[in-house]
């Protein structure tokens, strides 16, 4: 059986799920990957993007021609028409989680199913030399780590608001933000703005090989997720590939993942608000009190024995989410 994995190469999170795809399907199919500008139509193709009238539009060149299975994500409520609706109804949609596939349903977009992201929970490689500078930088400090683009539905507002909290009531506690310079926040004017001591805004996102990112997280106390809105958030399971605890929002899908107590905290829901992005997608927002989140990370900062348990569990259960184990059933699909 030969795949063709498609998708967007210069947008690294769909770049990095096509690799771990490949890998994971490597023994069981011929599979190259190719950027969608050089995708020509034939055979089985698995695309990997968003789910909105763009996307779509774009694979109707290879109805007809092709066996597609669309691998897709999408924050919210995307916008769709006609045209793109038709070819969506043409090709297998498979969600990469059940919040997704609500999403999809929603607005009248048929899923065939649901397959989980997954991480090779074995590839463990830190760069050394960065590791030992991190480590100099932030000896007997209580790290909080962070990794996310600079996008309103991120929710790095409400990071920082919380994190003030946090530095108020632990001293040595230090925030590493791996994030953009610019984008839809002013990170740095609202840290100086809260007059934060310590905080690392890395600038530095996108930038950094894995094995230079996985030193941040092999470093951290706990990984936190701001955002308000994922079609997945990836870097959860990045974070228990090192058995960090991880805290989020009580809405799917973070708590599809992280199970509240166990291998993380779940920060109660305040409410849902709807926000347009760029015409594409109405993103869902599942909004929470800074303060919320605040409590959350002290709990998890002065009470050792529990992270310790739950770094126990997620030692126990992280390879339920190895790519070894997920990514096949996507060949399912194709017959």
């Amino acid at each position: 059986m030969r795949v063709k994995i498609v998708t967007k190469m210069d947008w690294p999170s769909f770049r990095n799920v096509a690799i771990q795809v490949r890998k994971a399907l490597s023994s069981y199919c011929n599979c190259t990957i190719y950027d969608r500008t050089n995708a020509k139509p034939g055979g089985n193709i698995l695309f990997i993007g968003t789910v909105f009238h763009q996307t779509l539009n774009f694979l109707n060149k290879f109805l007809g021609q092709s066996n597609i299975v669309f691998y897709g994500t999408t924050e919210g409520h995307s916008f769709v028409d006609e045209a793109s609706l038709k070819v969506a109804k043409q090709i297998k949609i498979i969600a990469v989680s059940n919040f997704v596939k609500q999403m999809l349903e929603e607005i009248g977009i048929p899923v065939a199913g649901v397959v989980y992201h997954g991480l090779d929970m074995d590839d463990r490689r830190v760069d050394t030399q960065f590791y030992k500078v991190l480590k100099k930088k932030l000896e007997n400090k209580k790290i909080i780590f962070t990794a996310s683009a600079n996008h309103s539905r991120k929710g790095l507002d409400n990071l920082l608001y919380g994190y003030r909290l946090v530095e108020q009531e632990i001293k040595n506690t230090y925030l590493i933000l791996h994030s953009e310079p610019t984008g839809y926040y002013n990170i740095s004017k609202i840290a100086k703005d809260l007059k934060l001591k310590h905080l690392w805004l890395t600038n530095l996102y996108g930038k950094l090989s894995p094995s230079q990112l996985n030193a941040f997280y092999n470093l951290c106390s706990v990984y936190v997720q701001p955002s308000y809105s994922e079609g997945f958030g990836l870097p959860i399971l990045e974070a228990f590939r090192f058995n960090e605890p991880v805290i989020a929002v009580d809405a799917p899908p973070f708590n599809e993942v992280i199970k509240h107590g166990k291998n993380g905290t779940l920060v109660p829901l305040s409410k849902i608000t709807w926000s347009n992005f760029a015409n594409l997608v109405l993103f869902k927002m599942h909004r929470y009190r800074a303060k919320d989140l605040a409590h959350a990370i002290l709990g998890l900062m002065t009470n050792q024995q529990q992270v310790v348990k739950m770094q126990e569990n997620i030692q126990k259960e992280k390879h339920n989410w190895s790519v070894k184990k997920l990514y096949p059933d996507l060949l399912n699909y194709f017959t």
